[in-house]
This record gives C-alpha cells, structure tokens and sequence, in this order.
C-alpha cells in the first residue's frame, strides 16, 4: 500500500539528481572564466614515440596538472563528454600573453600546494600530449586563500 507511492518518490529524487548534475557540468563555452581549487604538481607523462613509457624511450614530457578537490564534468567541446567525471585538468600557459613569464614562475613556486586557478579557453584531451581530461588556459593562480 505504501510500497508504490514510495518507490515513485525514491525514482522522482533520484531522476532529479540525475538532471541536476547533467545541469552542473562546467560549459567551456562559458564567457566567465574557469575557476578550480585544487592541488598542483608537474608530473612527467611518456610523450613521442609510443606514449607508453619513459624508461623504453619516450620523450618524457612534464604537464601542469591541478588535482580538483571534487571531480566535475564537463560540455561544450566535442572532446568532452558529460557522462564523464574526472578530477584534473591540465593548465597551459600561452606563452604570446605579456604576462607569460609571470605565470610560468608562479606555476613553478606553487607546485605540490593547493592552488586556486582561474583559467579561459578549455577544451577537451585531444592528442597524446594532453594529460587531463580538460585542459585550460591559465589566466591567474594563486596559493589557496591568497590572492594575486
């Protein structure tokens, strides 16, 4: 008797869960900038020939890397799918912008803290070379708490 209306609302919390984190995926499309705290490192990936291992020959390759407190998802880039959850984005430096040299050093002195990054531009892993699921333009960065 009370099974029925209680299965209904257990299924109606749950769809509606289901609705709200599709809704709170991050849309790189978005003309706010990209925030995210987390923690940051600069671990080295196996790069060309073969992407597999650095110690049988592949080009080491280091990448700035924020761990994120809570995994996201993400939309708005063909190489993005918001079924998919992840917790680290990998952060690019456009090495053209006036303050490139500022951002470089900063990434530098930060790495192994809890950062708060704010980024532009993201999209989804695309080659090899990309290390993170989301990867994003680094705008400003700064130790969690302060600001830059």
């Amino acid at each position: 008797m009370f099974q029925k209306p209680l299965i209904v609302a257990v299924v109606s919390v749950l769809v509606g869960m289901g609705a709200h984190a599709r809704a709170a995926c991050l849309d790189v499309r978005q003309t706010q900038p990209l925030v995210f705290k987390g923690s940051l490192s600069r671990p080295v990936f196996p790069g060309p020939p073969n992407y597999e291992d650095v110690k049988k020959g592949d080009k080491p390759e280091r990448a700035y890397i924020i761990k994120l407190d809570a995994t996201i998802c993400a939309t708005g880039d063909e190489f993005l799918d918001s079924s998919q959850t992840f917790d680290t984005v990998q952060l690019l430096v456009d090495d053209s912008a006036k303050d490139s040299r500022a951002l470089n050093a900063s990434l530098t002195q930060l790495i192994g803290k809890r950062v708060e990054v704010t980024g532009k531009s993201g999209f989804g892993a695309q080659t090899g070379h990309h290390h993170a699921p989301l990867l994003v333009t680094l705008v400003k960065i700064a130790a969690e708490g302060t600001s830059r």
